[in-house]
């Protein structure tokens, strides 16, 4: 398990929380996270499978785990606006600032070039950073993530269960079986929601939720933030570097026919489908994600080929 401390930095007006593993000399990566995650939840044997060859950097999201929240509590859902409703609120930040805050943590930390992995909405975010600063992103994976289109309609019932999170219920009791239930649901029964383990890793979230100052409305600015940008398809055409696409077959959130896309847009892109998988990382995508990592930026350079 990971040893690694939380650290802050005040950045593009933001102050984050973030966690870093491996080499401070070797090339690095950054892994961001998704709608209303946190750090902690990338899974311990990919950060530490790349921990072995790269400086892995992990932020919170600003809004979510220890990062600053941007706002406060929502008493009720904006009027008018879902989660597949494309500009029915404007947003008080866009996927694009999320973007900035990577880059100005990367400033910060003194890193000129490093790849780029998103799962989900850090999927969306990671193509924004490789769009935004390509002299400087020298590979991206987006992990379960979208094509250019920041809204798409996934299953009713994953429409539900992202709403419910708009505003979780007051109680312990009511927050953990969300965070169970949601985990059941999206892993595809690979996690339990009366699991013991699911059960402990939704506590470990919600506690240390609650020492960033609980949801405080992070999670609805967070969609917010989604769902009020605008499309950026003509940009992942002009992207020039390596690039992964991963997505599963049975992605209830985010469809398959997304990451096709995304990889048909991006030019040269891979794409690896995954049979049977939900919204989720598998042991098996850690694998090869480890693996594609060491292939693609090991070989890069005479630097990287000696620090690998």
């Amino acid at each position: 398990m990971s040893e690694a401390a939380d650290r802050f930095a005040q950045v593009n007006g933001v102050r984050l929380c973030y966690r870093m593993d491996g080499p401070a000399d070797a090339p690095a990566i950054f892994l961001v996270t998704g709608l209303g995650m946190q750090l902690t939840e990338w899974p311990e044997t990919l950060v530490a499978g790349l921990a072995r060859n790269f400086r892995v950097i992990r932020p919170d999201n600003r809004d979510m785990g220890l990062s600053q929240r941007m706002g406060q509590p929502f008493a009720q859902v904006p009027e008018g606006f879902r989660w597949i409703s494309r500009h029915a609120i404007a947003a008080p930040y866009h996927l694009s600032d999320m973007a900035d805050d990577v880059l100005a943590l990367a400033d910060h930390l003194g890193i000129g070039r490093f790849a780029c992995a998103g799962f989900s909405m850090g999927g969306m975010i990671a193509q924004h950073v490789a769009m935004r600063a390509p002299e400087r992103v020298t590979a991206l994976v987006s992990l379960s993530s979208a094509d250019g289109e920041p809204v798409a309609e996934g299953t009713p019932e994953n429409t539900v269960m992202i709403e419910r999170f708009f505003l979780l219920p007051p109680d312990r009791a009511g927050q953990m079986q969300t965070y169970c239930e949601s985990a059941e649901y999206y892993s595809g029964g690979t996690m339990l929601a009366d699991d013991p383990r699911t059960r402990a890793g939704a506590k470990a979230l919600l506690d240390r939720s609650d020492l960033g100052g609980g949801d405080g409305g992070g999670y609805l600015r967070q969609a917010m933030a989604i769902t009020d940008s605008p499309d950026w398809v003509s940009g992942l055409g002009r992207l020039d570097l390596p690039a992964l696409v991963v997505h599963g077959t049975t992605d209830p959130c985010l469809p398959l026919q997304l990451g096709q896309q995304a990889a048909s847009r991006i030019p040269n892109a891979g794409l690896r489908i995954y049979e049977g998988l939900g919204h989720w990382i598998s042991e098996e995508v850690v694998g090869d994600l480890c693996d594609w990592f060491e292939d693609t930026l090991c070989t890069t350079s005479a630097q990287a080929q000696d620090q690998c």
